[in-house]
Order: C-alpha cells, then structure tokens, then sequence
C-alpha cells in the first residue's frame, strides 16, 4: 500500500496533464443546473503547489505539529490537505469561510488540537482572521494563504513513519462533544486500497459532500487521487440551492462513482422538477454510496423511481455503513448488487431478537442491507455491555476490527479506552445492529435507546415511520424524564403551509402525528412539537443531532 502522497507524485510525474481536481463554480444566489466556470487541477499542478504550501509549512512548523484547514470548498482545500501530508505536518480539516457559522465549535477543537499554523486562501483570508479572532486565544497566530506560496523547489520529503499521525478527523459530535480520530497514513493506506479493491477502474468521481466531514475527504480527496481518478467537486451550498446541478454533473462528466449520505436522496426527490429530469444523464454511474446517516428503503426507493427515467440503474444504489474510527468505510454491497431490503418482526428487535416478517404489517420493520465487510474489515455483533460475542440472531452492538480502524482520539485517554478499549484491535461503534444472510443491518444507537414499560423503541424507527406516513416532515424522537417515567417526545419539522394552516388545524395534525406512532410502536407520545422546516439541529452530514434537539426541546428553543 502506498501512501497519499506517493500516489499522487507517482501520477504526477507519469501522466501530470492528466485532470486530477474540478472545481464548478456556480451562481451564488440562483437556481438552475448550469455552471458558470470551471476550475481544473492537474495532477502535475496539483503536486506543485502540494509541495510550495508544504515548503511554507516546513519553514513555519515543527514535524509533527497541527494545522488547521479553513479554506473554501474549492481546490484550495485540496492542496491545503495534501500540503499537510507533504510536509509531515498533521492536517486538522476543518470547515471553510462559507461555514463559519460554528464558531463555538471552532473554538473547542482549536483548543483540542493546538494548532501550530492555519491553512486558508487569499480570497478567504479576511473572514479566517475574523473568526479566529473571535475563537479567543486558542487560535493559532500563523496564516498561510495557499495560493501565495511558490517556492515548490524549496520543499524537502518527509519520512513520516506509517503509524504517525496523518491528520486528525474530528466527529461531527452527532451524539457526543467532537473528538480528533487520530488517523495515521497505514489507515489512510488502508482505506484507499479497500475501496480501489471494492471499484476496479473507477475513473471520475462527482461529489458535493463538504470535504471536512469524513465522507467527504475519503471519498472526494483521498480516495480518487490515490486510485489516479479524476475527482469533480460543487460546494454543498450549490448542491443545497439546486441538487440538479450534482446530478447534472455526473452525467456531464459521465461519472461512474458518487456519494451522498441520504438527505442528498430526498433533498433531489423534492427539489428537482419532473420537467428538468428529463435533462438529466445518470447512465454512467455505476455506483452510488449512501452512507452518512440511516438508510431509509423508502428514500431510496424513491430515489430510483424518480430517476429511473434518466438511465439510473438501481444496482448502482449501494447504501453502506462506516464511521470516523474507521477511516470511513466498514461495509458495502458488492459492485452493482444494489438495494437489499427485509422486513423484520418489530416486537422481536424491541427484544433484541432477529425474525424475518412474512408480511408488510403495521408490525414489522423494513431495514436496509448495509453490504458486507470490506478487504481486511472484520465486524463482530456483542453485548453492549460485556463486549461478549453474541451468537447469529441477536441484536447487538457493532465491533470493527482492521487496518483502517485508528488507534484513538487525540489527547483523550478516557474516552480512547471507550471506545478502542475492547482488546484485540476492536472498536466499539456504539452503534445497534444484526447480520442476516451475511449483510449487516443497522438498528440505531446505543446510547439512544427509548425504553418505555420494559420495551426498546428505536428513535430512527419512530421518525421513519412518521416521515413514511406523513410527507414533507423530519422527525426527532428522543426520550426525557417525566412523572417519575421514561417518555417519548417527537419533534417534527413541517412545511409552512402546515404551519400557517391556523391552530386548530395544527393540532389536528399533531394528533394524527400521534395517533400513527402509537398504532405502529404501541407507545403514547408525551409530547409533539411542531417547527418549521431547518430547526432541527444536524451535523455536517445531515444527522439529526437528537441529544442537542433534547437539550433545544428542555430550554424551550422550539417554543
């Protein structure tokens, strides 16, 4: 396995007018799919200016030392990264100008990591200062604009030892404070060489995911330049202002490869006109991941009814199962196997117990195929507990084992222990799941369990069910304190011609809500809140963020 960086200068040197980065610029406060411009990195640019920021690096930072990326969504970005990887310095992504809006947060992992130096461009250079101003003084006083750096002959190659940390992926704090994976460059390796191993010949990639969320540095950085593919990147902000422009890119560049975690799914379904998917070409893609959050059949199902008018395969689907601690990719269907889906009898797995339905009934669950193990992934079902191996047919939590799986959090003894202390090499995901016919099925959290009379209610079940029945919601469903009891409380986002329907009307709703939780789980809803559409707090991904919703729900935010 070779590294990053020998990857990229091998092509470099091979092929270096080959397309390595695209960047498409789009209209910053209008819809439509057409681009205005285009930004091409080649393999032999790419390298170059790697090694002129790297050289800045090496002259700026000890080995070893932390630097934080804050540049926009654009190539800048990716030179950023590699820079950090070229020089030996350890790359802490973080996001750019356009997200600046988590300042606090910003706060907390400078702090965290201590970085010796930030990374930005001169375009971005002025609202980078401003918010590390404002980070107080954990930030970092050196400023590195990447594209004033030109003096590549002056870098020198580094021999960083495999086990060395290559950069530090913090977590998107879904259902915890974000913590630093301390990602070495054999887990880097690793990863690379189990997704080149999962898609032989996989030459362009179009992704919009944000590049400092794991998902979105793997797949759209590390992996295509490490397989020599051309990667072709929009912001997230374009994608979110028109998801038509990503679709329309795979086809403009006949993509064989993309992800997106599920949101991308049904923000496209809702989003983009019947009469525009006529313009749309998704006949070159060979492979979707959808991975990020819970995979929903439902989502994806309409996903590939949506556009199946426009050359989509539905074997292209692969929804798939990952995490940070793994360097992203744990399981995925095999190449073109598409969506697997079961219903499953809901009363056993409130149990803990595997039994497959026989029937669509209120009482069953549809669950998705997160595929199998990777190359070299071990993954192990245990006792949440104990940590004890469960045998077939049990709910459990999820253990990973391998070469991608890093070796802690950075600074964080304690919950490094938690997590990476299982022995042997095993990662504890905290994550709710079960094997049956070799795929692994995700259940839910650990940690987020609604027990209610001595039953287990998953959150993501409760919220698919009321998404399923009532359309045009998002849902969170979290348990709080009350009379003594565990209660179930749903927060449910909705569009505003059901906010404005006047207050008879929307507590009419509410009771519908209710009523169609309580037929399908058998469990009362203490509480309903209404809001409108984008109050739900989410992580970078999309997640629904369910323990800040409960601290959002106690302080009477959403009042």
């Amino acid at each position: 396995m070779e590294t990053l960086v020998q990857a990229v200068r091998r092509r470099a040197e091979a092929d270096g007018a080959a397309a390595a980065v695209t960047h498409l610029h789009y209209p910053v406060r209008q819809g439509g799919g057409r681009r205005v411009a285009a930004t091409t990195l080649t393999y032999g640019e790419l390298d170059e200016r790697a090694r002129a920021v790297a050289a800045e690096l090496q002259r700026t930072c000890a080995p070893g030392a932390r630097a934080a990326v804050l540049c926009p969504h654009d190539p800048s970005y990716v030179v950023a990264f590699l820079a950090c990887l070229y020089a030996g310095v350890v790359a802490v992504p973080l996001h750019g100008p356009d997200a600046l809006h988590g300042r606090s947060r910003l706060a907390s992992v400078l702090a965290d990591c201590r970085p010796e130096a930030v990374l930005t461009s001169s375009a971005s250079a002025a609202a980078v200062r401003r918010a590390l101003a404002a980070a107080g003084p954990a930030a970092p006083r050196t400023l590195i604009e990447t594209d004033a750096c030109d003096d590549a002959a002056s870098w020198r190659p580094v021999e960083a030892g495999p086990d060395a940390p290559a950069y530090l992926q913090y977590t998107s704090g879904s259902t915890a404070a974000p913590a630093g994976v301390r990602i070495t460059g054999r887990n880097l390796a690793a990863t690379s060489a189990q997704l080149s191993a999962h898609f032989p010949g996989a030459a362009t990639l179009v992704s919009w995911v944000p590049f400092f969320h794991d998902m979105g540095l793997v797949f759209g950085i590390a992996h295509p330049l490490s397989a020599g593919a051309h990667a072709i990147h929009l912001s997230p902000m374009s994608f979110v202002q028109d998801p038509r422009r990503w679709l329309s890119a795979i086809g403009d560049y006949r993509a064989d490869w993309s992800v997106t975690p599920r949101f991308g799914l049904t923000h496209c379904v809702r989003a983009v006109r019947e009469e525009h998917r006529g313009t749309l070409d998704l006949s070159s893609l060979r492979s979707l991941n959808i991975a990020g959050e819970a995979v929903h059949a439902d989502a994806v199902a309409a996903f590939a009814d949506a556009f199946s008018g426009c050359g989509l395969s539905p074997s292209a689907l692969a929804p798939s199962y990952g995490l940070a601690e793994a360097t992203l990719a744990v399981t995925a269907p095999p190449l073109g196997e598409g969506l697997v889906a079961h219903d499953f009898d809901r009363s056993a797995l409130a149990e803990g117990k595997v039994v497959v339905a026989g029937d669509s009934s209120a009482a069953t669950q549809r669950l998705v195929a997160c595929g199998r193990p990777k190359a070299g992934v071990s993954v192990r079902i245990a006792d949440p507990g104990d940590g004890a191996v469960l045998p077939p047919g049990l709910v459990g939590e999820i253990l990973v084992s391998g070469p991608n799986v890093a070796d802690g959090y950075w600074e964080a003894p304690e919950r490094t222990a938690a997590a990476f202390g299982a022995g042997d090499g095993w990662l504890r995901t905290g994550d709710l799941g079960f094997f049956h016919d070799e795929r692994l099925y995700i259940v839910g959290r650990a940690g987020e369990v609604i027990i209610i009379r001595g039953r287990n209610h998953h959150p993501s079940d409760i919220e698919e069910t009321i998404e399923r029945a009532h359309v045009r919601t998002t849902a969170a469903a979290f348990a709080v304190e009350a009379d003594g009891a565990e209660r179930l409380v749903v927060v449910v986002e909705c569009d505003q011609a059901r906010l404005a329907a006047g207050e008879a009307a929307r507590l009419g709703f509410a009771r519908e809500v209710a009523r169609t939780v309580t037929g399908v789980h058998g469990v009362s809803v203490h509480d309903l809140v209404l809001v409108r559409q984008g109050s739900l707090p989410r992580t970078s991904s999309g997640k629904i963020q369910r323990g800040r919703c409960k601290e959002h729900y106690r302080s009477g935010a959403f009042a």
